[in-house]
């Protein structure tokens, strides 16, 4: 199947500049390419005198529950400026829609995208791996081998997996 029709957003690869619109901001990177461009935004921030809260690093569960932390306080005029590898900056995004952001309050910049959590459609597992759209990859919960599908869950963070060949038995198709 080829990627014509896709839910595969097209994810900015340079700075897409500085949201000035935002009354306070909140900026996480992840990765030391991310780091330079969160930064860069932080001085901006910083320059315009409006409140910001940046993390740059650190795990990232502990990352994201700070953010969902902020998100639920957050008030009218909140931007979120996210940088790093795209698993991580779609994991941090669905924390922020999920408290109700709206894509127009969140800025995004993915400096590396060969790693994507897969979401395994037949035991519920998402596993982290090296993988293109299209290509397979094993699931870490049930072994099953996986179709990456042109389709990214942005609730969910992940693309969807589903058994490469679930339409055969011994070899033969059904």
């Amino acid at each position: 199947m080829g990627s014509a029709h896709t839910s595969v957003p097209r994810w900015p690869t340079s700075d897409p500049g500085l949201d000035r619109t935002g009354r306070s901001y909140a900026i996480l990177s992840f990765g030391p390419d991310a780091r330079p461009t969160a930064e860069g935004w932080h001085r901006q921030v910083v320059e315009l005198g409006r409140p910001v809260w940046a993390r740059h690093g650190g795990s990232a569960d502990e990352v994201l529950a700070e953010l969902a932390e902020r998100v639920e306080a957050a008030r009218v005029g909140w931007r979120l400026m996210l940088a790093g590898p795209q698993a991580d900056v779609l994991a941090a995004r669905a924390v922020a829609t999920s408290g109700g952001l709206l894509d127009a309050e969140i800025t995004l910049l993915v400096t590396d995208d060969r790693h994507r959590r897969v979401w395994c459609s037949h035991c519920d597992t998402t596993t982290l791996a090296e993988v293109a759209t299209g290509d397979v990859t094993g699931c870490s919960g049930c072994g099953r081998s996986l179709l990456v599908h042109h389709h990214v869950s942005r609730r969910n963070a992940a693309y969807l997996g589903f058994m490469v060949d679930a339409e055969t038995i011994d070899g033969e198709a059904v």
